[in-house]
């Protein structure tokens, strides 16, 4: 019985050790996520940003950047998560909140556009969320001149 005690827990602090990264590891994780950002391989960023931010629970930036990565695949909902994920840990971090509130307006347009095209105006409830997805998307969207 002891034996496997033992054994057991030593299982346990050796599986603990491989969760933390050295420090070095982490600088070359996150040179490799920049990279691949800058090359446009967002999928590939997406995931080394996500490992990066197990590893460093508290930082911000790094949840910002795994925000934008996932903002550039479309991916809205879970960029969203990300920087609010950044902004619980940073409430300051003004690229967060400029990026939260950017994806978030891309999501309240392609509701709306979407609400325009399914809605019909027959009732009075139909008619009331077409208006508001009509002024919605002329408030909203990008003027052209």
């Amino acid at each position: 019985m002891r034996v496997i005690s033992l054994l057991l827990a030593s299982l346990l602090l050796g599986g603990c050790t491989t969760l933390s990264m050295p420090g070095g590891d982490l600088v070359t994780l996150q040179e490799q996520a920049d990279l691949a950002y800058a090359k446009g391989d967002y999928p590939r960023a997406s995931l080394l940003y996500e490992r990066l931010s197990r590893s460093l629970p508290t930082d911000a930036d790094i949840r910002y950047r795994l925000g934008n990565s996932l903002a550039r695949q479309g991916q809205n909902h879970p960029a969203i998560d990300a920087y609010r994920e950044a902004l619980v840990r940073d409430s300051e971090h003004a690229r967060a909140w400029y990026n939260l509130m950017q994806v978030q307006t891309r999501e309240v347009l392609l509701t709306a556009g979407e609400a325009q095209q399914h809605l019909h105006t027959q009732s009075p409830q139909s008619k009331q969320a077409f208006d508001q997805a009509v002024h919605l998307l002329d408030a909203l969207s990008p003027r052209q001149e």
